[in-house]
């Protein structure tokens, strides 16, 4: 048997795990480069445009009549008026750029956290990335998703190497609590690490290793104190401690849950959830079969994340770059055990390196990404959706027509409407932390007709509804002295 040259064997791994990296990244950015504009995506413009113009923090509500004047603190600004300058710079094209370019750097942190075979790797990270693009737009929270997959790969990192890498998270959470209000993920990240190191100290001082006790108890401590560094990071912002209560108080939210897909449970009959299902059925084959036990990191990651992908489809993304790596971690081991018990040899050595037809390869991907998020981003395109997804035909008539007084709208419309249609302050938007529970329920018992309707469109004075045609107030309006003014497939315009 031909005997394979450690040189040659070694320059051909390096060589399938750099093109099959690249690859992977490739169809992750084509993935990625699509339309971003969902319905937040409108008043975090409008949010960004404000605080650019006036070189200051809103503080109040400024768009809507509803809320006029109410007391507005949204982690996020930076993110907005980056978007904003984005946006003039380039429209939605350049936001659907920077939506597939931030999502390539958090699956190629996916690949650097996760460790095994290159294929494994390469199918693992693009299943990954399926997962998670049912959620992908144009919103702070992006910094969220990018940061989450920076910290797992540091902590994992330190985790195996040590290093002083780790002392970049308090860092860090200084961005992340201004740019968005998951940075409280960065706390549950640091704490499943903690918690990992505290239970091996606890363990070894149980089983009377004092040498490696010392250790560990060092470890331990130093993510505590990395710990206290990153809580006192998070106070620098422009709202103090205020800002670690807003995540729970938008998760307590029940209004939202009601109507708003994100906020409930994943419906696997949807073609967009599969990958999910996928993710999740490996999870159990792959921690049943691996030969290696789950590490308490990796069992608290798991059963956390399935918990609150389950409970709320919105987590997926976030679940998809912490589980990833596991996924790859186990089904390696699985693979190296399969590998072990029916041994394969090769007969002949490998082809060697052809740099050039790997380079081919590689701008034949990048071509076809590329010129996919070319065209996505064109403005007649990106017009051409919006179109689709908004009410544009309606507002026009709006703007044309100018019907007098106060309106009421749809809740996924209402950023929208703040930024084209924004010489008529909106009745409601997606800032549901601004609106609170009791008001969005009052929105959604008058949207669908129910007992009081009437007294809520006389309270607000409200003169004009732009809905879509199948919500139900629509239906009785003509029955109670409404007239219709406009009319298409997506929306309709009732006025008195």
């Amino acid at each position: 048997m031909n005997e394979i040259p450690p040189d040659t064997r070694s320059e051909t791994a390096e060589a399938v795990r750099n093109l099959l990296l690249v690859l992977t990244l490739l169809l992750v950015f084509a993935m990625a480069a699509r339309y971003a504009a969902t319905p937040d995506t409108w008043w975090h413009l409008r949010a960004g445009e404000w605080i650019w113009q006036h070189k200051a923090l809103p503080g109040v509500d400024h768009f809507s009549f509803t809320r006029a004047g109410a007391p507005w603190h949204y982690p996020g600004w930076p993110m907005e008026v980056l978007f904003y300058l984005l946006f003039t710079l380039g429209g939605l094209g350049a936001l659907n750029i920077f939506q597939a370019v931030v999502v390539t750097t958090v699956f190629g942190l996916v690949w650097a956290t996760g460790r095994g075979n290159s294929l494994l790797k390469a199918a693992l990270v693009s299943l990954g990335a399926m997962t998670a693009a049912v959620h992908w737009s144009a919103r702070p929270y992006l910094i969220t998703l990018l940061f989450s997959a920076l910290y797992l790969w540091i902590l994992t990192r330190w985790q195996a190497k040590g290093g002083k890498a780790i002392w970049w998270l308090p860092v860090l959470m200084v961005l992340w609590v201004n740019g968005h209000g998951g940075f409280t993920l960065g706390f549950v990240w640091l704490g499943v690490f903690f918690v990992g190191a505290v239970s091996r100290w606890l363990w070894s001082v149980f089983q009377k290793e004092s040498e490696q006790a010392r250790k560990l108890r060092r470890r331990a401590a130093t993510l505590g104190w990395v710990g206290i560094f990153t809580l006192a990071a998070s106070l620098l912002n422009p709202y103090g401690a205020e800002m670690l209560t807003y995540t729970s108080k938008t998760l307590h939210m029940e209004a939202t849950k009601l109507f708003i897909a994100e906020w409930q449970s994943p419906d696997f009959h949807s073609v967009q959830l599969w990958p999910l299902m996928g993710m999740l059925l490996l999870m159990v084959l792959g921690f049943g079969l691996s030969p290696k036990r789950l590490t308490v990191e990796e069992s608290l990651l798991a059963l956390g994340l399935t918990y609150m992908v389950l409970t709320w489809v919105r987590n997926v993304d976030v679940f998809a770059v912490a589980v990833t790596p596991i996924l790859i971690k186990h089904w390696e081991e699985i693979r190296r055990a399969l590998a072990e018990q029916w041994p394969w040899k090769r007969k002949k050595p490998p082809a060697p390196v052809r740099p050039a037809v790997n380079l081919g390869i590689v701008a034949l991907a990048a071509l076809v990404a590329f010129g996919k998020g070319g065209v996505a981003s064109l403005p007649k395109v990106t017009a051409a959706a919006t179109a689709r997804n908004y009410p544009t035909r309606a507002v026009e008539f709006i703007k044309q027509h100018h019907p007098q007084g106060n309106m009421f709208n749809e809740y996924g419309w209402g950023g929208f409407l703040t930024w084209d249609l924004r010489e008529y302050p909106v009745f409601i938007d997606g800032r549901a932390d601004l609106y609170g529970d009791k008001f969005i329920k009052k929105w959604l018992a008058t949207r669908n007709a129910d007992n009081g309707w009437e007294a809520t469109l006389d309270y607000w004075d409200i003169h004009f509804v732009l809905l879509k045609p199948d919500a139900p107030l629509v239906r009785i309006l003509p029955y109670h002295g409404w007239r219709l003014l406009y009319r298409d497939s997506q929306s309709v315009i009732y006025g008195r």
